[in-house]
């Protein structure tokens, strides 16, 4: 079994792609840009959110210029789009929150107000994107599928055992929930595969990755304090960086997580941890 090029799913006109980066980055300035806060945090956001505008115009440059290779600006400069995307959806999310106390008086701060509307925030965005764009069930099969061929080929000490079939067995299902009218035939097959009742060791796959988070977390900790924040600031950026992925890989020139290393993923949660206590978590403190 191969990995299915996401192309053959859903094209790969590079134009449009970098198009959409502009586009969903300028939305995101244009939001920061209109909270009227001064202080020295938020200066250095509006600087980071205005940066994303440049980034993106460096790579409509190079995806535009035919002299030399795009990829090397593709790929150093994503991470640094997708975290700063990050801190910005948090503080949007922190404002609506802040605003939300205001306008009904409570003695409650507007991170205790924004926990609960970040996950129904990532579960509005993929359930729309299923009602209407009718692709959520189809990008979660397709990362399912080729993230069972890395399974495949991985030694986690004996904790990927059957780890290759029960991806396999979750994009069946999401290809079977999809409201797609035009089901690719590269994941159609899948509707139709029999279940394998595969049982991986899910917990201690789960107990490793919030060992790693920890780590993640342990180490903002040591630099900059504020152990309860930061945790809750990791959660925050955990959740969210599920959609902003899914809209910068699916209408964007991202590569797909399960094309890319998993360093990318670290990467990318430290830089967002790191540039939220340098702008808006101090606020909170």
């Amino acid at each position: 079994m191969e990995k299915i090029d996401p192309a053959t799913i859903f094209g790969s006109e590079r134009s449009d792609q970098v198009d959409f980066e502009i586009a969903f980055t300028a939305l995101v300035v244009t939001v920061v840009l209109s909270v009227p806060v001064n202080d020295f945090g938020y200066t250095l956001l509006k600087a980071l959110v205005i940066s994303l505008s440049g980034l993106t115009l460096l790579r409509k440059m190079a995806v535009s210029n035919q002299h030399a290779s795009a990829r090397p600006v593709l790929r150093w400069s994503m991470p640094f789009i997708e975290a700063i995307t990050l801190v910005a959806t948090v503080h949007i999310f922190l404002e609506a929150g802040a605003a939300l106390s205001d306008q009904f008086p409570m003695p409650i701060s507007p991170v205790l107000i924004a926990s609960p509307l970040i996950p129904v925030f990532v579960l509005g965005v993929f359930g729309f994107h299923e009602k209407v764009t009718k692709d959520a069930s189809l990008y979660i099969a397709l990362l399912s599928h080729n993230t069972s061929k890395r399974a495949e080929e991985a030694e986690i000490f004996g904790l990927a055992d059957g780890l290759d079939d029960w991806f396999l067995d979750q994009a069946g299902l999401f290809v079977t929930f999809s409201n797609s009218e035009n089901i690719p035939s590269e994941l159609a097959w899948l509707e139709h595969r029999v279940d394998s009742k595969a049982s991986p060791p899910l917990l201690k796959l789960f107990a490793v990755g919030a060992f790693g988070y920890a780590l993640i977390w342990l180490l903002i900790t040591w630099v900059f304090g504020s152990t309860a924040l930061n945790l809750i600031f990791l959660f925050f950026i955990f959740f969210i960086k599920y959609p902003i992925q899914f809209w910068y890989s699916r209408f964007g020139l991202a590569r797909f997580t399960s094309e890319r290393s998993g360093w990318v993923d670290v990467l990318i949660i430290i830089l967002g941890l790191l540039a939220t206590n340098l702008t808006i978590l101090t606020r909170y403190g």
